[in-house]
């Protein structure tokens, strides 16, 4: 099944009731032992055994406060390289259009700006003196 001992599944009410009776049956109780018996981690153990009263040990202290997180640096994007066809930053060929990608459909299908949905000042604007090359082979297929 790989489910583990049942009583790796309870719950903190369910988990603090069957620890109690653990404790009183008389075995050697320890953060180590209850976080591996309940399945817990050592701070999770530390806490839950203060709160039913057991008297840890010093060297147990350590378990007391939780580390903050780590917070974990967001992966970077590069910048897009410069096209060997001297396209604009974003801008790549698709066929024989140019096209502005912003996004792709379930099936992976890319949509976004085409070039010829410029017109003729956003051209210039954006392909400066490329724009009669780029805007002409989008026309070849129609």
């Amino acid at each position: 099944m790989g489910r583990g001992p049942r009583r790796h599944r309870l719950r903190r009410p369910a988990r603090l009731v069957s620890a109690q009776a653990w404790i009183t049956s008389g075995a050697r109780v320890t953060i180590r032992a209850y976080a591996r018996r309940y399945g817990v981690d050592r701070y999770t153990a530390h806490s839950e055994l203060t709160a039913l009263g057991v008297t840890l040990r010093g060297a147990d202290a350590r378990w007391a406060v939780r580390p903050a997180p780590v917070p974990r640096p967001r992966p970077s994007r590069p910048e897009p390289n410069p096209s060997p066809s001297g396209l604009p930053p974003g801008w790549v060929w698709v066929g024989s259009n140019v096209m502005f990608p912003v996004g792709e459909t379930e099936g992976g299908c890319a949509y976004g700006l085409m070039a010829w949905e410029l017109d003729q000042e956003e051209g210039v604007a954006t392909f400066g003196e490329q724009w009669s090359t780029v805007i002409e082979p989008s026309f070849r297929g129609f």
